[in-house]
């Protein structure tokens, strides 16, 4: 398919990039639309409210590797189209959800969707493109990402602020509408050759169980007793489900969790360091939600302009961070990424003042994290797949995107257990504690990316391409997540 003419080749980039504008935007406007769901389920837990971002982590996490090999089975536009359906249909069904359980489903049938779009939609874009403009293709995928997350709090704040939080999710109506019509039409089906055996769908589920079971006993251990049989047993539950997961993925021909990637020293590292750094990551970003909307008082759309800085900064610094990580390594850009995400947390928690200083505090603190993550989670997804063969670029970055996945699940719940429900006059030191613990959670992800090697990413600059062009540029969207 890479033969196709220009004009078709433009209609492919056309659909599959506005599918993933949409699968990275809905991420982000549903942060800022948390303060005003809690108005409508006032009934509700900050708790309970934080499985509207966990559910899709959790689901996301759990199904983007096992779909990706799927679609590969079965179909990449078929495999397309469904997920874009699913996707726009459970949007629509989280718009009209009329209590808190029915949106939190919606938005694991959402997550399904979007587990079978990202993969797809990438795939199906540098199927139609030669192999010498295939890179500017993935950065033109990587570029679409980053505006998504860009203007994601911006756009959820104008929709929560003139309407309602239902617009937040009735926004991918319309778009899903005309990706689907235009797909139907110009996405040709491709599949790898028959034979491939079936991806571990149940070892999905059982990292879903695993990790979904040690978020509830995070979020609800304070109310349930840290030693009380309900937590216990969601801790036992987890155990048991990632102990299988461990199990099934040694014995499984096409497993959920890759041993043979988990056996590459700088895979290994590179994920588990990103694991650590999406909790304190997003923990982060719910924490400044949750301080400008409910101690400065901010609108819906003044809180999602005031958050807008750091994906800016991220997207910004991204490029000239990844060609310092070729000449350095990825290591020290790493490690300086994460020590600048650190101190801009800890000034979060001690120079941010109760009274609204915008211009004065917040926009500078907001940028040096911004600047932070941005240096960070390329560096991390490149080094991700620094060991990997070419062949196995999209395992390996589905990998890595997992393990971001899961993080933030950890970080969303870790964040609600350590504020906790305090009230009014106590919300203040309780949402500064928030970013202290983001802090620290960063100090054990600058160690570990002290343990890879001294020179990974310091390749030749066609294998550093080939490595940074899909794993580093897909992590864009998160800066703004």
């Amino acid at each position: 398919m890479s033969s196709q003419p220009p004009t078709r080749r433009r209609l492919v980039a056309a659909v599959t990039l506005v599918a993933a504008f949409m699968a990275f935007l809905d991420a982000t406007i549903v942060n800022i639309a948390i303060p005003d769901i809690a108005r409508s389920f006032p009934d509700d837990s900050l708790g309970d409210l934080s499985w509207v971002l966990n559910a899709y982590n959790v689901a996301f996490a759990a199904f983007l590797m096992p779909f990706g090999r799927l679609a590969d089975r079965w179909g990449r536009k078929r495999s397309f189209l469904l997920g874009l359906a699913l996707f726009t249909l459970a949007s629509c069904w989280c718009a009209l959800a009329g209590s808190l359980p029915v949106l939190v489903a919606a938005r694991v049938v959402q997550a399904m969707g979007g587990a079978l779009l990202v993969p797809t939609s990438l795939a199906l874009l540098m199927a139609v493109f030669p192999v010498e403009r295939r890179a500017a293709a993935v950065a033109a995928y990587g570029a679409t990402s980053a505006a998504a997350a860009g203007i994601g709090p911006s756009v959820g704040g104008v929709l929560v602020d003139v309407k309602c939080w239902e617009l937040v999710f009735l926004v991918n109506l319309p778009l899903g509408i005309v990706a689907a019509a235009l797909g139907w039409r110009v996405l040709g089906e491709s599949r790898e050759p028959r034979g491939l055996p079936f991806p571990d769908l149940v070892g999905a589920v059982a990292l879903g169980a695993g990790v979904g079971a040690l978020a509830v006993a995070a979020v609800k251990g304070g109310d349930w007793g840290w030693t009380g049989a309900t937590t216990l047993g969601a801790l036992a539950l987890a155990v048991v489900a990632l102990g299988f997961v461990v199990w099934r993925s040694a014995r499984h021909p096409a497993p959920v969790v890759d041993p043979a990637l988990l056996r590459l020293r700088s895979f290994s590292v590179a994920n588990a360091a990103s694991l650590v750094f999406a909790v304190a990551f997003f923990a982060t970003l719910l924490c400044n939600v949750l301080y400008l909307t409910s101690i400065w008082g901010y609108s819906p759309l003044r809180t999602g302009l005031a958050v807008t800085p750091a994906p800016i900064a991220a997207t910004l610094v991204a490029l000239p961070t990844e060609r310092l990580a070729r000449r350095y390594g990825t290591r020290a850009v790493c490690a300086a990424g994460l020590i600048v995400f650190a101190v801009g947390t800890c000034l979060y928690a001690t120079w941010i003042g109760p009274h609204p200083h915008f211009v004065t505090q917040w926009l500078p603190v907001s940028a040096l994290t911004g600047l932070g993550a941005g240096a960070a989670l390329p560096a991390l997804g490149a080094a991700a797949l620094a060991e990997v063969p070419a062949a196995r670029f999209a395992i390996g970055t589905a990998g890595n995107s997992t393990a971001r996945q899961t993080g933030a699940v950890f970080g969303v719940a870790l964040l609600v257990a350590v504020v906790g429900t305090p009230g009014p006059q106590s919300l203040r030191h309780a949402l500064q504690q928030g970013w202290l613990f983001a802090a620290a959670c960063t100090v054990p992800a600058i160690a570990l990316t002290l343990c890879l090697g001294a020179r990974t990413g310091r390749q030749s600059p066609e294998r550093a391409d080939a490595v940074s062009a899909p794993g580093s540029r897909a992590t864009l969207r998160r800066a703004g997540q």
